[in-house]
């Protein structure tokens, strides 16, 4: 049910919505992601005060980098992990707590903040709303060929130990089944890629996007639970729900912009 409620106003946003729009989802999904990225990390006391600052300035990349250039994130970087440490330095938590909790921080910036300010870069291109729906219909094909391809055929695992009902058949079944998806949407769209351009983009993008999934599960093995999050009903956290995603998007956008240098 959250599925038929979500990808309507998923595709409406990518496809129709004014651009600002798309921005403002953006800094709202790293605010959130970041919020539950927080509950990951090995320190065992939470700071409420230090993980609200750690999202809101981890999200305020987004529109950073958007009205900036992403040249912005370099310095914007360094001025963040001073503002931590010194953070750090005035809290009256324990040493070795303190030096846990700024290094996730830190992490989370390069992970969710920056991937997720691509995403209206993107959408300007030409074609970018296209692209940009094209990418998720990819990896949503992915996710839906490796689960079934999985309970039906899965018989050897892909990686146990972080994520142990994932498997080598469903995995080449996603790729392939994203590809074929990639093909037929690229299609019926009228999008401008050739058949082998579109083989070659959708082949990557399912590997990374199984990479990327892979690495939230690895901080979720690490933190000893099972979802990120409980805010979508039936799908766990918003960091959940956009881990396959996180990696591919900056990918794509530099892929348009060889694609575009070479037209």
């Amino acid at each position: 049910m959250s599925g038929v409620v979500l990808i309507p106003i998923v595709v409406y946003i990518v496809l129709f919505a004014p651009q600002y729009l798309i921005l403002a989802v953006s800094t709202i999904l790293a605010f959130l992601a970041l919020l539950e990225f927080n509950g990951l990390g090995l320190h065992k006391k939470r700071d409420g005060a230090f993980d609200l600052l750690g999202a809101a300035t981890g999200a305020a990349l987004v529109p950073l980098l958007f009205f900036c250039g992403l040249e912005a994130f370099l310095p914007a970087l360094v001025c963040l992990v001073f503002l931590f440490y010194l953070y750090g330095l005035l809290s009256k938590r324990e040493l070795p707590e303190s030096s846990l909790d700024i290094s996730h921080k830190v992490l989370g910036l390069a992970y969710l903040g920056l991937p997720l300010s691509f995403l209206t870069p993107l959408a300007e291109f030409e074609q970018g709303r296209l692209w940009l729906m094209f990418l998720l219909v990819v990896i949503w094909s992915n996710d839906t060929f490796a689960y079934f391809a999985g309970r039906k055929l899965g018989r050897h695992k892909l990686a146990p130990v972080i994520s142990p009902k994932k498997t080598v058949e469903g995995a080449v079944a996603g790729v392939i089944g994203g590809a074929a998806v990639g093909l037929v949407f690229v299609h019926f769209t009228g999008m401008d890629s050739s058949p082998l351009n579109t083989i070659v983009i959708t082949v990557v993008v399912g590997i990374v996007a199984m990479a990327g999934d892979l690495a939230e599960s690895l901080l979720k093995r690490g933190a000893g639970v099972k979802d990120s999050g409980t805010i979508i009903p039936g799908h766990g956290g918003v960091l959940d729900r956009i881990d396959s995603l996180i990696f591919p998007i900056p990918l794509l956008y530099y892929y348009l912009v060889l694609k575009a240098f070479y037209a």
